[in-house]
């Protein structure tokens, strides 16, 4: 198993990584190995199943960093796109019976967690800035 996983980390490296366009958002932002090469000399390292957990706290940092320092044009659509009805409690229909807002729950179209649950976001973006990413290391040498 390990040398299959690592055989795939190798393919991946090699025939799909240098066409997708873009790189590991951890690499860019701190200087240090890609995720694919951390995960490769983890799995070599410490075997498939520790090496997996060190690869998905990786990525957890990774997915992190993409969030924060991508560019401000990516992150101007936050709607999902299959909901175009704004979610709010009051009942746009007319009710003439006092049946609460029954009859609005009923024929409302918007189901929780389709217009983009914005509570949850808005948690996790607190929970993403207590991450620690460290900063890019200086390449500059200083003169002696």
């Amino acid at each position: 198993m390990k040398q299959l996983a690592l055989a795939a980390i190798r393919l991946y490296q090699r025939h799909l990584s240098p066409y997708k366009g873009f790189c590991c958002a951890y690499r860019v932002h701190t200087g240090q190995a890609s995720c694919s090469s951390l995960g490769y000399r983890a799995i070599r390292r410490f075997g498939l199943w520790p090496g997996l957990v060190i690869l998905r706290q990786r990525l957890v940092k990774c997915g992190i960093a993409h969030r924060r320092y991508r560019p401000r044009s990516l992150a101007l659509g936050r709607q999902a796109g299959f909901c175009d009805i704004p979610c709010d409690p009051s009942c746009d229909l007319p009710c003439d019976f006092d049946a609460g807002s029954t009859a609005c729950d009923v024929f409302s179209n918007c189901i929780p967690g389709d217009c983009g649950d914005w509570r949850r976001e808005q948690k996790n973006e607190e929970e993403e800035r207590q991450v620690h990413l460290p900063s890019r290391r200086s390449q500059s040498v200083k003169p002696a």
